[in-house]
């Protein structure tokens, strides 16, 4: 998967210094500030769920026309739908709207209709004019101040000290500022949007833009996008925009355009930051197809927040950090063009575009910074025992974007099953996924994308789901390794679970040996299938070190890989390091379990008795001398002389 790209010394010290290279800078300091803000966008468990049936009626096209004045938050609009009813007995249709919004009226072939919009919800009920065979429309005019719901939905803010007006919608924002149908279920099929604004400002959205147009002091700009989009990656910002563009070069000789627009302060500075672009969409192309909206564009739309939002061919941006841009591209195609179908799964959106960035990382400048993300990645999952990449609760907006659990942990599970499956399978997997005519422009399920894995790799993937998927925590591992004359290396593998939910992870386990000065190694791929398994292996050398997991295939911790003496009875019990200062191991060569140690002094007083089943005893509180450990197995007990330091 690695590209060849040769960067000259001196680019290459711009990267590290630039990214503070020497002190490891955090890789995810933008995944926080998106999960976390997103996280904040409702500040008390949303009323709205994704439960309310829209099965009635499907979107064929809606022109979204608006008013809007940066310097005062207030939207005025006319929603145009055109719509087909799926139920015949039908008797109306409903559209999401926040109460606090006024309705003026609703038209349906210009002529005014009733309607009742109430908890919420505008309803129109149906009458003989009404096609309910066929393609029909009508168009709701409204008006009003949006609520804050957090930072999200409809914002007003400044920069520079000019005004700026931006909309996200994710998850449950949109009914907050247009009537819609706030829906995981039917994508918009087409939409125009058409803003006017005094002619200072310029507005940025999805689509291509077809015309702008200034009048009597205000500009009218008209986008047209023409793919099918979720209700919540429609989007709007407004303020006093510059624009460029760069773009990409195919191989049919067209180029994809990425539009940036950003505050005219940032100009020059922004235009080097986002140049990266050209580069990472290039290797997306490359491992996923070429960008599925190629027709149209790609862009950038700069916005008062912290991180960024993927809205459908114009990304909202806060900044303009590598990571950043490589994980709202990646979203055009995880997340925009195969949209999860419901917030149970946010890990088919947030958990691919981080893994997604990952790989640009190992791809792009030069690699450097793949081990880091790796190890941060890690090191942010384990910091907590419990905690399920399934959101159990999608009215809690915090849970659904919780940084560890479905950003970074979703990442990690496409990056074990990289290790499991292979790149040739895995990355077939994806594509053969991304082009299922069932959810291509469409919604994807959990269980449709397991069965492209499974499919793909003629293997079920069950035990992998429900251990790393819907159960919570992480393996720790430890192993105890002893060589005989002839090289043969003999591994005992353990594992404890960070949580209940899981009593064992199955999983490869790659371990790495090493001679006295690490000037030869050799890898294996362990099979582990059950505590305390044991393995045979000849690295064809003395090994002097064994590490677990070095290359970070794997979410866990190491807690120790030991050298033991080689032990021609299996059911001798070995006790070490002698001398301890403070941790003491208990390894059983055979399959056994520890059922109980006495720990003594030389007098033959019981300090300290343990029962259960465990490889280690913390001695540190135990007087320095000599200690005498009994071991007990359901067959065999052992006494052996420990000098404690």
């Amino acid at each position: 998967m690695q590209r060849a790209k040769i960067y000259s010394i001196l680019f290459l010290l711009n990267i590290f210094f630039s990214l503070n290279s020497f002190c490891q800078p955090n890789l995810l300091k933008n995944i926080d500030d998106i999960s976390q803000l997103k996280a904040n966008l409702f500040r008390k468990k949303a009323l709205f769920t994704e439960n309310r049936n829209y099965s009635d009626y499907e979107l064929v096209y809606q022109r979204l026309d608006w008013k809007i004045n940066p310097e005062i938050k207030y939207i005025k609009g006319a929603i145009t739908s055109y719509f087909k009813i799926l139920n015949p007995d039908s008797e109306s249709i409903q559209f999401d709207l926040v109460q606090n919004l006024a309705v003026d009226s609703v038209k349906h072939r210009g002529n005014l209709i009733g309607f009742k919009h109430s908890q919420d919800i505008v309803e129109i009920t149906f009458n003989e004019s009404f096609n309910l065979t066929g393609v029909d429309s009508l168009t709701i005019y409204y008006k009003g101040i949006p609520d804050e719901t957090g930072y999200g939905s409809f914002v007003q803010s400044k920069h520079n000290e000019i005004p700026v007006i931006w909309t996200l919608s994710e998850p449950y924002g949109a009914r907050d500022w247009w009537p819609c149908k706030q829906s995981l279920s039917d994508k918009i099929d087409s939409i125009d949007i058409i803003v006017t604004s005094p002619e200072l400002y310029r507005t940025a959205s999805n689509g291509v833009l077809i015309s702008e147009t200034t009048d009597n002091g205000n500009r009218k700009m008209h986008w047209k996008h023409r793919f099918p989009i979720a209700t919540y990656l429609v989007a709007i910002a407004v303020t006093n925009y510059a624009s460029y563009s760069d773009f990409v070069d195919l191989q049919d000789e067209n180029k994809i355009e990425i539009l940036n627009y950003v505050y005219p302060e940032n100009l020059e500075s922004t235009r080097e930051k986002t140049s990266r672009s050209v580069e990472i969409m290039e290797l997306y192309n490359e491992l996923f197809g070429v960008y599925p909206f190629a027709e149209e564009k790609y862009g950038h739309a700069q916005f008062g927040w912290g991180g960024g939002m993927e809205h459908q061919t114009m990304s909202f941006m806060g900044g303009f950090g590598f990571d950043l841009i490589a994980h709202e591209m990646s979203h055009q195609w995880f997340g925009d063009y195969i949209t999860l179908s419901s917030w149970h799964d946010i890990w088919l959106n947030e958990g691919f575009a981080t893994w997604v960035t990952g790989l640009a990382y190992q791809n792009l400048l030069e690699g450097v910074w793949w081990p880091v993300w790796k190890q941060q990645l890690v090191e942010r999952i384990t910091s907590d025992s419990g905690g399920s990449v399934y959101v159990t609760d999608t009215t809690s907006v915090s849970r659904i974007f919780n940084g560890r659990l479905s950003y970074s942990k979703g990442a990690y599970l496409l990056h074990m099953l990289r290790w499991l499956l292979g790149d040739e399978v895995l990355f077939s997997a994806i594509n053969n996924y991304l082009n299922d005519p069932a959810i291509a422009n469409g919604f994807a399920s959990q269980q449709q994308l397991v069965s492209h894995l499974e499919i793909e790799s003629d293997t079920s993937l069950t035990e992998f789901f429900n251990d790393w998927y819907y159960g919570e925590g992480f393996p720790t591992y430890s192993l105890y390794y002893s060589q005989n004359n002839e090289n043969v290396l003999r591994i005992n593998l353990y594992q404890k679970t960070s949580h209940e939910s899981v009593d064992f992870f199955e999983m490869p386990v790659p371990v790495r040996c090493y001679n006295q000065n690490k000037t030869d190694s050799a890898d294996f791929r362990l099979n582990h299938t059950a505590n305390r398994q044991e393995f045979y292996v000849d690295p064809g050398f003395k090994v002097a070190s064994v590490k677990i997991d070095p290359d970070l295939w794997l979410i866990s911790k190491t807690d120790q890989s030991l050298g033991v003496p080689w032990l021609q009875n299996d059911s001798d019990i070995i006790i070490y390091p002698n001398p301890v200062k403070d941790l003491l191991s208990i390894f059983v060569p055979s399959k056994e379990e520890i059922l109980q140690i006495n720990i003594f002094n030389s007098s033959g007083k019981l300090l300290k008795q343990i029962s259960g089943d465990f490889n280690k005893i913390d001695v540190t509180d135990m007087p320095s001398g000599i200690l005498l450990i009994q071991a007990q197995t359901r067959t065999k007990q052992q006494i052996q002389k420990i000098i404690k330091l």
